[in-house]
């Protein structure tokens, strides 16, 4: 929580109304002023709000407003609510009084709305208010087996949490499926030998023209899957993030490399880097940017190598390294959550690479902040993914605030 407070004398503020009869105009909003109606003592406590509001811009590493570009208005019921550049700050709340010839305004900004300091390298899809469902695109998750239900689950949290307009996810034909987010759309096929139809998948990915595809998490081992991801790779065209066992299944195939689309994204953690390279995960680790690096110019893909101080490789040689490190994070479903994510991210519209490093930082930050709030241990992936809502939103206070300075 961060606070800022600020004490205004009125008889100060009535000399300067007295002196300058046009200050008011000139620094307070056309409401403002009508509300006020002249009275020093409304306007001193206002003046007092924007210095407080100030403060607390201060405090966060936030550009400073001017104080015209700040005002104050009431609530139906009377609160008092300050906006900055004519909107509201989510989770700053202010307080104002005045007594005795003195006025009193106290602005405090809740901890879980802070603006989160983001990178130059690090940017977010717009949102705008007039968007709908659609304007935020589609997800559809590749995920999940009799064995590994849950997977599918937490990537599918992670592309709605993420911001994704809608998310489909296959599931098994005529089985029960549980567990889901009631949002998710469920796109039924039926299983062979233990995973998905290869060709009923063929039949709907051609259906699904626009679509960010996530495969990869909980889709197991079983013989027949190389041929699932064979043709998630022919038929993904919206875009592609493969994870866990499609990656694995790339490592045990070697031909599917030439079958990844452009622009596809991979999400190796230092094992499944390890085999895709042919050599092990401690000689990946020794160097993980020559590991990032080889791995996104031999796949022409970009590359998130996962671990503290996450990795984002680009083909053309971009690296991006993620400042985060944080045992919470340690946990499975983690990784399935993070896919998810940047997912969403490149169904809003950004680019490979500029989803991964922005799915990177948000994912990172989202379990930093939960590690802060309830500690390192014990944290499930789920609610990292949940954490991603107000993660994303303090990000994009502080890239709004940065875009005024």
């Amino acid at each position: 929580m961060v606070t800022g407070v600020d004490v205004a004398e009125v008889a100060r503020i009535a000399r300067l109304l007295e002196r300058r009869p046009r200050f008011a105009e000139k620094l307070f909003s056309r409401e403002e002023v009508e509300y006020c109606g002249g009275r020093p003592e409304r306007l001193a406590v206002r003046w007092a709000a924007k210095e407080a509001v100030r403060k607390v811009h201060g405090s966060l590493g936030l550009p400073l407003p001017l104080y015209p570009q700040i005002s104050v208005r009431h609530r139906p019921g009377g609160a008092p609510e300050a906006l900055v550049l004519g909107h509201p700050v989510p989770g700053l709340e202010i307080s104002l009084t005045h007594d005795a010839g003195v006025a009193v305004a106290v602005a405090v900004m809740t901890a879980s709305l802070v603006p989160l300091r983001v990178p130059e390298e690090v940017a977010l899809p717009a949102r705008p208010p007039a968007g709908h469902k659609g304007s935020f695109g589609t997800v559809l998750v590749v995920a999940g087996s009799p064995e590994f239900p849950g997977a599918a689950e937490l990537a599918c949290r992670g592309a709605l949490r993420g911001g994704a307009g809608k998310v489909r996810c296959v599931v098994p034909m005529d089985q029960p499926v549980a567990g889901f987010p009631p949002e998710v759309i469920r796109v039924p096929l039926p299983l062979d030998s233990g995973h998905y139809s290869a060709p009923r998948l063929a039949t709907r990915l051609a259906e699904a023209e626009g679509e960010v595809v996530v495969a990869g998490p909980g889709l197991g081992g079983s013989e027949g899957v190389e041929e699932l991801v064979a043709t998630v790779f022919r038929s993904a065209r919206g875009g592609l993030v493969v994870d866990a066992d499609a990656i694995n299944a790339v490592s045990q195939a070697p031909d599917l490399r030439s079958l990844l689309p452009p622009g596809a994204v991979l999400t190796p953690h230092p094992l499944e880097a390890a085999r895709l390279l042919g050599t092990t995960a401690v000689a990946v680790q020794a160097d993980r940017e020559a590991a990032a690096r080889n791995l996104a110019a031999g796949l022409s893909a970009v590359v998130v190598l996962k671990g503290a101080g996450s990795l984002v490789a680009e083909p053309s040689g971009g690296l991006w390294a993620d400042a985060h490190a944080t045992s919470a994070l340690a946990i499975g479903g983690a990784g399935d959550v993070l896919a998810g994510l940047i997912g969403a991210l490149m169904a809003q519209g950004q680019g490979p690479a500029e989803a991964a490093r922005a799915g990177v930082f948000l994912h990172a930050a989202a379990g930093t902040r939960l590690a802060e709030l309830r500690g390192r241990a014990g944290l499930l992936a789920s609610e990292v993914a949940d954490q991603l809502v107000e993660t994303q939103e303090a990000a994009r206070l502080w890239l709004e605030g940065r875009a005024h300075r």
